[in-house]
């Protein structure tokens, strides 16, 4: 049955027996869901999708029982208060199989982090493997996409080494080729899901819908995605998340679905809202320090500043800077200024700097301070979201060169 697993097989059973259908017609059904939207049989979201699948079906008054997956879409209307960039969620696992090959071929091998091949004189592949402690091989005559020349001269293919999820729930990719990458884009949405009040939800969206899909911070929107079953957090859904992205700016204001929202306060919304992670300037450093024991998905800071200084040339990574002090310090410039009290935000591709130096902004993103020879630097943010409050000037002129980067932001 698809190598559903057995956890999620017991709650089809139930799922069958509110439904009253049997277990092998609701396994159809739950397969064909996976399939449309483009998630394993054992992950997560298949079992949200399944769970909202039954709930509604029970709470379903027509007998159109075809037309139930549409309960598993929910609309959703708000902003995000933070959207970080993409991360492939794959480049830190794979490095580490290659590392620990590197240290450790043999050991390596016996943990299942990595499959070894050797290349054999007929042009085959001979591909070795240890799967739940037993040595396993095989004659390939072609690699798979995730297999990679190290600087050795070896050939290693990084595996998936979990033989289950922290859950207890049995891991389908284990022993299996880590995919060469696996982009996702995570943020905070803060809205009402099909009319509901709004509240705070943490937002997930992975492949290429999660790559392209980038609105604005503070901007109301409206789209399609998948609620989990607690109801805490959004899931984008292959392309449909994406298409079906709008601006509540761009709708006709006679259509039923566009929302006055100009007398909203964002900045009271999130200090309210947000009580743990809003803060000022001059307590950052005290924000950084007890976010350490929170969970990665709420350590984030927000704060209101004035901008002191713009560096709009890209570094490596991508970023600009804006400098920021607390906007009800005193400006005065002294001759032994030497800018300490100004705070480095970096400032990723998809957010927009249409300011310039003497705005006041509000800055959402995760805190960051690099140890150097024993000594702490400035903390400095890693932006994710952007709020203009009072927009002064333009942004200055991007100069030559590169700028260095503050890359150990955790």
């Amino acid at each position: 049955m698809e190598n559903i697993n057995e956890e999620i097989m017991k709650e089809i059973k139930i799922g069958a027996g509110h439904l009253s259908i049997t277990t092998e017609e609701l396994v159809d059904k739950y397969v064909d869901i996976c399939k449309e939207n483009g998630v394993d049989v054992n992950s997560d979201i298949a079992v949200s999708l399944l769970r909202n699948y039954v709930r509604g079906n029970m709470k379903r008054t027509t007998t159109n029982n075809n037309s139930g997956s549409n309960t598993l879409v929910k609309s959703a209307f708000g902003f995000f208060v933070s959207l970080e960039s993409p991360r492939d969620m794959m480049s830190w696992s794979r490095n580490k199989a290659k590392e620990e090959y590197l240290r450790d071929n043999d050991k390596a091998l016996h943990e299942g982090l990595v499959a070894v091949v050797t290349e054999n004189d007929d042009e085959t592949y001979t591909i070795a493997r240890y799967y739940k402690g037993d040595y396993q091989e095989k004659v390939a005559k072609t690699l798979v996409a995730g297999a990679e020349e190290l600087e050795n001269g070896s050939v290693i293919i990084p595996l998936d080494p979990l033989p289950a999820y922290p859950s207890g729930a049995e891991n389908k990719r284990y022993g299996k080729p880590l995919p060469v990458n696996e982009f996702r884009r995570n943020g905070v949405f803060f809205g009402s899901i099909d009319g509901a009040d709004m509240k705070s939800y943490y937002f997930s969206y992975k492949n290429q819908g999660g790559v392209d899909f980038a609105p604005d911070t503070f901007d109301w929107v409206h789209f399609k995605a998948i609620p989990s079953d607690d109801g805490s957090s959004l899931y984008g859904m292959t392309d449909a998340t994406k298409l079906s992205l709008v601006r509540n700016a761009d709708v006709n204001p006679d259509n039923s679905d566009y929302r006055d929202m100009s007398s909203f306060d964002f900045a009271s919304c999130l200090f309210e809202n947000y009580p743990k992670n809003g803060t000022e300037l001059v307590d950052l450093d005290r924000l950084h320090q007890t976010q350490q024991m929170e969970q990665t998905k709420d350590r984030f800071a927000i704060v209101e500043g004035t901008v002191v200084n713009q560096r709009m040339t890209p570094t490596a990574n991508g970023n600009r800077i804006i400098s920021i002090t607390d906007r009800h310090a005193d400006m005065a410039l002294t001759e032994d200024d030497d800018g300490d009290l100004a705070t480095t935000c970096w400032i990723p591709e998809h957010i927009n700097i249409n300011f310039g130096i003497g705005s006041k902004v509000l800055v959402v993103g995760r805190t960051s301070q690099r140890i150097i020879d024993g000594e702490a630097e400035p903390i400095t943010i890693n932006t994710s979201g952007l709020l203009v409050e009072e927009s002064v000037g333009n942004p200055i002129a991007e100069e030559e060169g590169v700028e260095d980067e503050d890359l150990d932001w955790f």
